[in-house]
């Protein structure tokens, strides 16, 4: 627009036709270079170091929303005799045996559900098929939907993952396999691999020191506790069959101080009677 008018303003300077054309063209280009084009110059360096500007902003934006979504990292960390049981942030239960270390977000992403272990653990996963659950442990990476299982892996030479109900992939830098009830990954330091054979042992011995009974009714931790302990029970009121308990018995106490526990907790009374029986009242 500005050479346009520039133009014109030169073409209606009185008398100009006397100058030969050649001069009229060079007095014209001179003017023009020291006007327009270097506008035009300062103009396109100014819009250009704009856009660097802008860009600078725009990356140090993006920067800051990267560091920004890293999630928090929380960790829970056992020492010699110290059983522990947690709830990670999507439900899944976790039983941690001692000397062991587990790593998890507060809050897992929309894809996965990641976390780092050493040491032992057993896991019943809350299920859920968009979201994997992925536990690495050295070199072993064990992936799975909702089940329960053992990782047992305090260092690479013994490390080893059994299964009690659903379906797991476990994993190396070198093999993977797939196990199922009664199945068991064992790696292998010397070859980097992962050897699956059968085992017996559905459900370490340590984990049962620590029972959750969270919503369970009296009659439900009255028969949990049967499979390993005889006894029987007499009910004063049927009623009291129904009474619900919260939280987690550690059976580590005794038997007797466990029911104690129990009674305490519900405001109930639970005495022996003889004979291995016990009678509960209000």
């Amino acid at each position: 627009m500005k050479n346009k008018k520039l133009k014109e303003e030169w073409n209606a300077i009185p008398n100009r036709g006397i100058l030969p054309h050649e001069t009229e063209a060079r007095m014209w280009n001179t003017i023009r270079k020291a006007t327009i084009h270097k506008y035009k110059i300062f103009y396109n360096w100014t819009a250009a170091a704009c856009a660097v500007i802008v860009l600078s902003i725009g990356g140090y934006h993006s920067f800051n929303q990267f560091v920004s979504v890293q999630p928090k990292i929380t960790s829970t960390i056992t020492f010699k005799d110290d059983i522990r049981l947690i709830s990670l942030p999507d439900g899944t239960r976790v039983w941690l045996n001692q000397n062991t270390e587990i790593d998890y977000p507060e809050k897992f992403s929309k894809n996965e559900r990641r976390i780092t272990l050493k040491g032992e653990a057993f896991f019943e996963v809350k299920r859920d098929e968009s979201r994997p659950f992925i536990i690495t442990s050295g070199a072993v990476k064990t992936t799975v939907l909702g089940t329960s299982f053992n990782v047992k892996a305090y260092n690479d030479a013994d490390a080893q993952v059994s299964v009690r109900t659903g379906k797991v992939k476990v994993e190396t830098a070198q093999n993977t396999v797939f196990l199922e009830r009664g199945d068991r990954a064992v790696y292998t330091d010397k070859t980097s691999t992962v050897n699956k054979d059968k085992t017996l042992n559905f459900e370490p011995e340590w984990k049962r020191v620590l029972l959750y009974v969270d919503g369970l009714t009296l009659e439900e931790v009255i028969t949990t506790l049967k499979r390993d302990h005889k006894f029987s029970v007499q009910y004063s009121n049927d009623d009291l069959k129904k009474l619900k308990i919260q939280g987690t018995l550690d059976t580590r106490q005794g038997f007797y101080e466990t029911l104690q526990t129990i009674a305490f907790a519900l405001e109930i009374n639970i005495s022996p009677v003889g004979n291995s029986t016990y009678i509960i009242s209000k």
